[in-house]
């Protein structure tokens, strides 16, 4: 029986269909994880919520707490509507500026 010759070509291709289905599986996979992780969430978080998703202590989130800009709801003290504070953690994230610009 006759082997099967495969080109340079073909073979560059088949890698590269490999490569790219690892990398959409990946980035399929981190953004249901993310999207588990915001969502775990109450839609109104308070304090302790905001120090665990921002990784900080107290006196900071006081901080950030207190910018005009950070969402808080202006009718309950120290609650935070949990999808703007998403929202905003992306726009003020100087990572995400760096490789966008």
């Amino acid at each position: 029986m006759p082997q099967a010759v495969i080109t340079f070509d073909e073979m560059t291709a088949t890698v590269f269909k490999d490569q790219m289905e690892k990398l959409f599986q990946a980035a399929y996979e981190k953004g249901v994880e993310d999207g588990r992780k915001k969502y775990a969430y109450p839609p109104v978080l308070n304090v302790n919520h905001l120090t665990e998703i921002l990784s900080v202590k107290r006196p900071t989130i006081a901080k950030i707490t207190a910018r005009p800009d950070f969402p808080k709801f202006t009718e309950i003290q120290a609650r935070y509507p949990r999808d703007e504070v998403f929202d905003w953690i992306k726009r003020n994230t100087a990572y995400i500026k760096e490789v966008t610009a």
